[in-house]
């Protein structure tokens, strides 16, 4: 059985080889990673699942902004669950407890980049929905989830918080 916790700094090892075995080597290729290079995630909301020592999915959520306001959002992602234990419910768990936490600490709204017929169900929709976009990436898998009463409250185009620069990789190496 498995258990959700923070990740701590020492998982980083782990989890970097985790994430290369569910996406694979071009992981970094991916429009969403811009936004995550050379910044910190959302602090309170990085979890792991883990069988004893062993770390066997991970979820992260990244601060971003929408629109010319600048309205603070969450871009959830990666989750990653080991590919032979894919179908356990494991990253289930681990995107509720991801928006619960956002919840209680106040976040508002959470953007990502995935398949509507499984972030569905925890009440993702297309974020255009909401005039709502990310540059560069296909409108259906752009998706978007209002954590409070009274709907997602922003619109325009998803920001990075800070410029990333084409000479730092995705590990931060140069």
């Amino acid at each position: 059985m498995y258990r959700i916790s923070l990740q701590q700094p020492t998982d980083r090892p782990a989890i970097e080889s985790l994430l290369d075995r569910t996406f694979g080597d071009n992981r970094f290729e991916k429009k969403s990673y811009r936004f995550r290079c050379g910044v910190e995630p959302a602090t309170g909301l990085s979890f792991v699942a883990r069988e004893g020592a062993t770390i066997v999915a991970t979820i992260q959520h990244w601060p971003v902004s929408i629109g010319a306001d600048r309205a603070p959002a969450l871009l959830l992602g990666p989750l990653g669950v080991e590919p032979d234990r894919k179908g356990e419910g494991i990253g289930q768990a681990l995107v509720r407890h991801g928006l619960a936490a956002a919840t209680s600490l106040g976040h508002e709204r959470v953007v990502l980049v995935g398949d509507e017929p499984y972030y569905g169900r925890f009440g993702f929709r297309p974020a255009a929905r909401f005039g709502v976009v990310m540059a560069d990436e296909a409108a259906d898998r752009v998706l978007a989830l209002s954590l409070r009463t009274g709907g997602f409250g922003a619109d325009g185009l998803i920001n990075g918080l800070r410029a990333t620069t084409p000479e730092v990789g995705p590990r931060g190496q140069r």
